[in-house]
């Protein structure tokens, strides 16, 4: 048991008797995840596991921005392929660019803080794709420029480059 001092809008709350380091979050993840959300519930904040909880925390955001990092890798890698071998499209090309950018929009409509990591990842999520590309593709890296060509607009915009309406009849 631990007593914590806080500092809540100025005024010291004094948090006393929770738990630390729960051994059932090393041993039943699962179990230990359900007794939380019962003593979230219940405000009941002696039950809580306060350190794991913070750490939990900090790997559903972490997890988030990876999510969104592979999924534009995913869809940068096959704009690329689309821009740059178009006598190889195909309908998988297609629905995955499709699909890639259906699932981002929903993401970030459904998480729009996302939407300030974008600069960050962006780049990094470029550098995974050319080098995917060009593994793909058998084309040179240097073919592709090193820096993203596209900004967010663009790769969200389902007009843009692969035309999810027109491209469709053709790529059939």
């Amino acid at each position: 048991m631990i007593n914590r001092v806080e500092k809540l809008s100025g005024t010291k709350v004094i948090i006393t008797n929770f738990m630390s380091k729960s051994p059932l979050y090393e041993t039943d993840f699962m179990d230990w995840l359900t007794q939380q959300k019962l003593a979230l519930a219940s405000q009941d904040i002696t039950a809580l596991d306060w350190e794991n909880l913070a750490e939990e925390l900090d790997s559903m955001g972490i997890s988030e921005k990876n999510e969104l990092k592979n999924r534009l890798i995913i869809l940068l890698t096959h704009l690329l392929k689309w821009q740059y071998q178009s006598s190889k499209r195909s309908i998988s090309w297609f629905t995955t660019i499709a699909n890639q950018r259906d699932d981002l929009q929903d993401i970030l409509n459904e998480k729009p803080s996302l939407k300030q990591y974008i600069p960050d990842i962006l780049p990094k999520a470029y550098r995974n794709a050319r080098r995917e590309a060009s593994a793909e593709t058998g084309l040179v890296l240097s073919t592709f420029s090193e820096i993203c060509p596209y900004d967010i607009q663009e790769i969200l915009n389902p007009e843009f480059l692969c035309n999810t309406t027109d491209d469709f009849e053709k790529a059939m």
